[in-house]
């Protein structure tokens, strides 16, 4: 029995001398290691808490615009840009609409609104309250920043309990519509917008979509879908929003035509190249001098190639101005060809 006994005793000493040093070494990555394990009720996650505190500072700035279409009430979102009562918000909100009233959180007074100017290419539209000072604002997120998979927010004005939802940019440069503001029954294509998880409503169309950081990344747009959401890219908008809070109008460079995007898909379908289609174009224009017709496919401007992230409306009013000299090329009949021409100016047309 002592030979067993002994060789008992050898283990349970090294068992024990493992086991030491096993919890030593466990003791050692727990100093070293900061993550906390909490299986308490309330855990808190940090990305959660971004987006309540983004909303929360977003919420001032967050108004409610209810327009008059006999014989009914429609509402929808916008959010303050100036702290003197410019709104921003997207062209279905104040489509066939006649008359606008705005409401700001925290003040009970109804505001009359007026119709700045919008960009049916690009479906925003900017309002303005007069008699205003102080007013809190949102800014802009760096355009380029915007990422698919990121998380954001989108918020309602006062009307909708300045309602919340978040959700993640599940796509970008997808293709959606809405009611044009001048033609009443038809309706306007987009190319550039984001898509995401978070539902939009009526009530909280045309309000803010917000990174974790407050800054607008796109204007929400109603959603025709419980599943997804769509929102107007900051990409395309800032330019525009500038310049009318500028001048109070929106000019944009142009080719003297009006234009179709062909996708990606759309041009691997019907096999065409990847662009911008001629639909009509004006006889005086700069495409129509420089001989192309209605069917040609706009596929490059200077080195510049038109797809989903570059769409020809975003380039005309980021990348080229009015009066400059572009070589323009096209494809005809499956050949490709280059045209110079000097592009001009215009007001955005709906198409």
């Amino acid at each position: 029995m002592r030979p067993i006994l002994a060789v008992t005793a050898g283990l349970l000493v090294a068992a024990l001398v493992a086991a030491g040093v096993t919890l030593a070494i466990l003791s050692l990555q727990a100093r070293t290691n900061t993550q906390q394990v909490n299986l308490r009720n309330g855990v808190t996650i940090s990305e959660d808490s971004a987006i309540i505190t983004a909303a929360g500072k977003a919420k001032p700035a967050v108004v409610s615009i209810v327009t008059q279409h006999q014989p009914s009430l429609v509402r929808g979102s916008g959010y303050l840009a100036t702290t003197d009562g410019y709104i921003v918000t997207n062209i279905n909100v104040i489509a066939g609409s006649s008359g606008l009233t705005v409401l700001i959180p925290g003040d009970s007074k109804a505001h009359d609104a007026r119709l700045v100017d919008y960009d049916c290419q690009t479906g925003v539209a900017v309002i303005k309250i007069d008699k205003v000072s102080g007013l809190p604002t949102l800014g802009f997120a760096d355009p380029t920043a915007l990422v698919q998979g990121q998380r954001i927010v989108a918020v309602g004005g006062p009307v909708e309990g300045n309602a919340v939802t978040p959700g993640y940019v599940s796509a970008m440069h997808r293709v959606t519509s809405a009611n044009d503001p001048v033609n009443l029954g038809r309706t306007l294509q987009f190319s550039d917008t984001i898509q995401t998880n978070a539902a939009i409503d009526g009530g909280m169309s045309g309000g803010p979509l917000l990174n974790v950081g407050s800054q607008v990344i796109g204007v929400a747009m109603e959603s025709p879908s419980s599943l997804s959401g769509f929102g107007l890219n900051v990409a395309d908008i800032v330019d525009d929003v500038q310049q009318i809070l500028s001048t109070g109008q929106v000019m944009v460079s142009s080719l003297g035509a009006t234009t179709a995007d062909v996708t990606a898909e759309n041009a691997a379908l019907n096999g065409t190249p990847e662009g911008s289609r001629l639909v009509t174009l004006d006889k005086t224009g700069p495409v129509a001098a420089a001989g192309l017709k209605p069917g040609d496919v706009i596929t490059q401007i200077d080195d510049v190639r038109l797809d989903a992230a570059h769409p020809l409306s975003l380039l005309l009013r980021s990348r080229f101005h009015a009066n400059q000299r572009v070589t323009v090329t096209y494809s005809r009949d499956g050949a490709s060809t280059q045209a110079e021409l000097t592009l001009t100016s215009q007001h955005p047309i709906c198409t």
